[in-house]
């Protein structure tokens, strides 16, 4: 039976979403007559689709204290190249809500305005015409992500979120100048062979590895080099020689996490690690200048500590505890950061809980701070993120009413409504609620604007046909044709849409064994084909990295 929500919370906008959702399929089934032949079906939404005009003005409004460069990517490094100033280039999208952090915390800030003068601004959102080609090039997938390049476009560092908002501008200051590149920085810290200057270390300690892909720095690289610049950076660099202790404790525990699960004991390096990690946490300034650090510290660092410091456990907890509780209440965080504070409190109770369970004093304390600040007043853009960690905390507790109650509201108030509706669907198919969930899906994939953004919540539509209606092939083959139909456009292809794309193929081939499933994989196999053919056909001289990749190869059934 269909679940809904109660008819004083049912929102305005999921019906009209019903009702636009039930014009799109039609009109998309229409299109496709049962005597099309198997080459044809659904070829029809594999027409080339042309870039329409971009309205910069409105584009760069959402962040207007910036100085954003009025013209393309490559325009931008030609201006960059002859005013001799680096480029601060800048990855988002409209629906994201860290995006709309890093918009209404940092970008607004009058000392990280006035430091952003001396660069050539880029505003790239994902959905913008090439934008994702820009994004293979300059290996960028994640939302959003701060780039800085010299105008060469050789690549200086990226800016990490989550920090002291006051240190944003002095890592654009650190980047001025003849300012070596984080990859270099990288390899002679790890190479141990010589001491790191101030703004080198500066450098490397507030880069965001986070956004980096594996290949470029692989785990045993960085917990080398983190590692080597916690000893070789100058004495006075307190905060980013802690800051070190704390990435290369992270890193040092993913390297012997197999090991750990398999039931071996931590290493002396990594033992030694976890034991700096509790005593800069003795150090409260240091630990709340560093808690974004902390933040990225995984299980497998807490796995470690169990096993192999069992003597500190109670010491780790109590500090960590009090940190986040002073990270909750400082101002130099932004609204989210504070609330994600709780988040950080849950991780550690989980984590040192022989049961893993988060106890009822740190849960009501994260739900009334979450409650609280949700209840206040706050600009758009920081009411998007502050709702972002509170449905963090809520799926934290498995409180899924919350979380769906506060998806619900945001998605009938929302300017990008697929996004709460993606999630809402998650939370439902979670709860049990398969029909509904579908539902949200569809109506999350109906709403979402952009090609990038459209191929998405497309793919996480027919991701959720393939595992809760697995047995209906019209249905998985009429969503599969217009999802793949959203790739017809030029540059569609790149690292953002082609791990969707990845993933999307294991999951069908997963799928794939029987007879009628098999004849559905054939259709959208020749629908990808073709899309491939006509768009290169109407593209010379696209980039290689555009070109289709391997998509459903023949299995058996």
């Amino acid at each position: 039976m269909l679940q809904r929500f109660p008819i004083d919370t049912e929102s305005r906008t999921l019906r009209l979403c019903l009702l636009a959702l039930c014009a799109f399929l039609v009109l998309v089934a229409c299109s496709r007559s049962p005597e099309s032949s198997q080459a044809d079906d659904g070829v029809e939404a594999a027409t080339l689709i042309a870039a329409e005009p971009v309205d910069l003005v409105e584009l760069h409004s959402d962040a207007p204290t910036i100085d954003w460069f009025k013209g393309d990517v490559d325009a931008a490094f030609a201006a960059a190249r002859k005013a001799d100033k680096p480029v601060f280039l800048y990855w988002g999208a409209q629906w994201c809500p860290p995006c709309k952090q890093l918009k209404s915390s940092v970008f607004p800030r009058p000392d990280f305005v006035a430091k952003s003068r001396s660069f050539i601004a880029v505003y790239l959102d994902g959905d913008l015409p090439n934008a994702q080609k820009w994004g293979d090039e300059f290996r960028v997938s994640g939302y959003p992500t701060v780039v800085i390049f010299r105008p060469d476009r050789t690549e200086i560092t990226r800016l990490s979120g989550g920090m002291d908002l006051s240190l944003y501008a002095a890592v654009l200051d650190n980047v001025l100048g003849d300012a070596r590149p984080v990859r270099d920085v990288l390899a002679v810290a790890a190479a141990q062979q010589e001491p790191l200057g101030a703004d080198d270390c500066r450098r490397l300690a507030y880069h965001a590895f986070g956004l980096e892909d594996g290949e470029i720095f692989s785990t045993e690289l960085l917990a080398n080099g983190f590692e080597s610049a916690a000893l070789r950076c100058p004495e006075e660099l307190t905060r980013e020689r802690a800051r070190f202790q704390i990435l290369a404790a992270g890193r040092v525990a993913q390297l012997e996490e197999n090991a750990l699960k398999g039931g071996a004991a931590p290493t002396t390096r990594l033992k030694v690690l976890i034991a700096k990690v509790a005593d800069l946490l003795d150090e409260q300034e240091l630990a709340l200048a560093n808690s974004d650090a902390l933040n990225q510290l995984g299980p497998e660092f807490f796995a470690a500590a169990r096993a192999g410091t069992p003597q500190l456990l109670g010491s780790l907890r109590e500090r960590w505890m009090t940190n986040a509780d002073a990270v909750a209440t400082d101002a130099r965080f932004a609204p989210a950061d504070q609330l994600a504070a709780q988040l950080l409190k849950i991780k550690a109770a989980k984590a040192f809980a022989l049961d893993g369970k988060v106890p009822t004093a740190i849960s009501q304390v994260a739900l009334n701070a979450a409650g609280t600040m949700l209840a206040e007043k706050h600009e758009s853009y920081v009411r998007a993120s502050v709702v972002n960690s509170a449905i963090n905390i809520y799926l934290a507790l498995d409180d899924l009413p919350k979380a769906r109650d506060l998806l619900a509201a945001e998605a009938e108030t929302s300017n990008n409504p697929h996004y709460y509706l993606g999630d809402l669907a998650d939370v439902e198919e979670k709860l049990g609620n398969s029909d509904r969930a579908l539902f949200l899906y569809a109506a999350a994939y109906e709403q979402a604007k952009g090609p990038a953004s459209r191929f998405q919540w497309g793919f996480n539509y027919l991701s959720g046909l393939l595992r809760m209606r697995p047995n209906d092939t019209q249905a998985i083959l009429l969503v599969g044709n217009s999802v793949l139909g959203e790739l017809s456009g030029p540059d569609s292809v790149h690292r953002r849409t082609r791990g969707r794309l990845e993933r999307l193929d294991a999951e069908i081939r997963t799928w794939n064994n029987t007879a009628a499933r098999a004849a559905v994989v054939a259709k959208l196999r020749t629908q990808f084909a073709t899309i491939c053919s006509r768009r290169q056909a109407n593209t010379s001289g696209t980039s290689g990295a555009d070109q289709c990749p391997p998509f459903l190869a023949v299995t058996a059934v």
